[in-house]
Protein backbone atom coordinates (compact mmCIF):
# COMPACT_ATOMS: atom_id res chain seq x y z
CA UNK A 1 0.00 0.00 0.00
CA UNK A 2 1.39 3.51 -1.21
CA UNK A 3 1.21 5.89 1.79
CA UNK A 4 -0.65 8.44 0.13
CA UNK A 5 -3.89 5.39 0.50
CA UNK A 6 -3.46 5.32 4.19
CA UNK A 7 -5.20 8.62 4.85
CA UNK A 8 -8.67 9.42 2.84
CA UNK A 9 -11.56 12.53 2.99
CA UNK A 10 -14.46 11.53 4.73
CA UNK A 11 -16.52 10.26 2.08
CA UNK A 12 -13.98 8.02 0.80
CA UNK A 13 -13.25 6.49 4.36
CA UNK A 14 -17.09 5.67 4.70
CA UNK A 15 -17.16 3.90 1.24
CA UNK A 16 -13.98 2.02 2.01
CA UNK A 17 -15.88 0.82 5.47
CA UNK A 18 -19.24 0.62 4.12
CA UNK A 19 -20.63 2.44 6.58
CA UNK A 20 -22.73 5.88 5.76
CA UNK A 21 -20.88 9.07 5.39
CA UNK A 22 -22.79 10.50 8.40
CA UNK A 23 -21.52 7.96 10.70
CA UNK A 24 -18.08 9.30 9.65
CA UNK A 25 -18.23 13.02 9.64
CA UNK A 26 -19.94 12.86 13.17
CA UNK A 27 -17.03 11.53 14.80
CA UNK A 28 -15.09 14.36 13.76
CA UNK A 29 -18.29 16.99 15.00
CA UNK A 30 -17.36 19.20 17.82
CA UNK A 31 -19.08 18.17 21.13
CA UNK A 32 -17.90 18.52 24.40
CA UNK A 33 -17.29 14.56 25.24
CA UNK A 34 -15.42 13.80 21.79
CA UNK A 35 -13.35 16.97 21.90
CA UNK A 36 -11.12 14.84 23.73
CA UNK A 37 -10.28 12.00 21.81
CA UNK A 38 -10.13 14.44 18.51
CA UNK A 39 -7.43 16.01 20.13
CA UNK A 40 -5.70 13.60 21.27
CA UNK A 41 -6.33 11.63 17.34
CA UNK A 42 -4.83 14.81 15.98
CA UNK A 43 -1.73 15.27 18.46
CA UNK A 44 -0.96 11.63 17.27
CA UNK A 45 -1.49 11.94 13.93
CA UNK A 46 -4.23 9.92 12.99
CA UNK A 47 -6.62 12.53 11.66
CA UNK A 48 -5.89 16.52 10.43
CA UNK A 49 -7.88 19.31 9.10
CA UNK A 50 -7.58 22.20 7.23
CA UNK A 51 -9.93 25.16 7.83
CA UNK A 52 -9.17 28.35 5.58
CA UNK A 53 -8.95 31.46 7.00
CA UNK A 54 -11.52 34.20 7.03
CA UNK A 55 -10.86 36.47 3.90
CA UNK A 56 -11.93 40.15 5.04
CA UNK A 57 -11.73 41.00 0.85
CA UNK A 58 -14.10 37.68 0.30
CA UNK A 59 -11.89 37.23 -2.66
CA UNK A 60 -12.70 33.28 -2.09
CA UNK A 61 -15.75 31.01 -0.73
CA UNK A 62 -14.88 30.01 2.87
CA UNK A 63 -15.52 26.59 3.35
CA UNK A 64 -16.20 24.37 6.15
CA UNK A 65 -13.27 22.42 7.71
CA UNK A 66 -12.04 19.51 5.10
CA UNK A 67 -10.89 16.67 7.48
CA UNK A 68 -8.39 13.49 6.46
CA UNK A 69 -8.64 10.33 8.34
CA UNK A 70 -6.27 7.12 8.47
CA UNK A 71 -6.37 4.07 8.02
CA UNK A 72 -5.74 4.04 11.78
CA UNK A 73 -8.21 6.37 13.16
CA UNK A 74 -10.75 4.01 11.04
CA UNK A 75 -10.02 0.83 12.97
CA UNK A 76 -10.17 2.52 15.94
CA UNK A 77 -13.59 4.14 15.43
CA UNK A 78 -15.11 1.29 13.42
CA UNK A 79 -12.90 -1.99 13.37
CA UNK A 80 -12.49 -3.72 9.91
CA UNK A 81 -13.73 -2.31 7.12
CA UNK A 82 -16.98 -4.08 5.87
CA UNK A 83 -15.82 -3.50 1.80
CA UNK A 84 -12.73 -5.13 1.54
CA UNK A 85 -10.52 -3.77 -1.29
Amino acid sequence: MKEIDKYMFLQEAAIRWGIPYETVKNKVKPSLVKEEQINSMIKRGLIKYFEPPRDPNRIYKRDQKTWLVSIDAMHEWFGEPKNKE
